[in-house]
């Protein structure tokens, strides 16, 4: 007869007041961290004339993560008043257009345009020299085991 398999402690338990120290709080240098690389990535798209916002609305967009409002005030972990303001300064540059939904008036869809798909093709190359730059000295292995628990974390809380 084989012995039950050994269980992990709540994870509860990981984390207690007693112990709390901001500066090494996990949430703190995830907090710390993204701060950071939003900072990186604001400097590197402001010679494309955007903001970091806008270069991750229309990356949203141009992915297909996000198609409304809603979806880019969700992707985006933003109200809706400030997507709305966002979404204003984008089109009054033509960088995306808005259409109301004929079956649902109330549903506003976005589409990126061709000005817009161009900033977006330089993109992927601004967030690659950001993120370089804050990886410096680290392996594949440790950034796919980074990125597996930034999924683990955001899976644990969808649902």
């Amino acid at each position: 007869m084989s012995a039950a398999p050994q269980s992990s402690p709540p994870t509860a338990d990981l984390f207690q007041p007693s112990d709390y120290r901001m500066c090494e709080s996990v949430g703190y240098l995830i907090t710390r961290a993204r701060s950071l690389i939003g900072h990186g990535v604001e400097q590197e798209v402001s010679e494309l004339d955007i903001t970091q916002a806008q270069a991750s609305c229309l990356m949203a967009l141009a992915n297909g993560s996000a198609r409304t409002v809603t979806d880019l005030g969700r992707e985006l972990a933003t109200d809706m008043g400030s997507v709305t303001r966002l979404l204003s300064r984008m089109e009054k540059r033509g960088l995306i257009e808005r259409h109301r939904r004929d079956a649902d008036r109330r549903v506003v869809d976005l589409v990126v345009t061709p000005l817009g798909h161009e900033l977006v093709a330089k993109l992927p190359a601004v967030f690659c020299r950001v993120l370089s730059h804050h990886f410096r000295g680290f392996s594949e292995d440790e950034i796919n085991t980074l990125r597996a628990f930034l999924h683990r974390m955001i899976d644990n809380n969808s649902g």
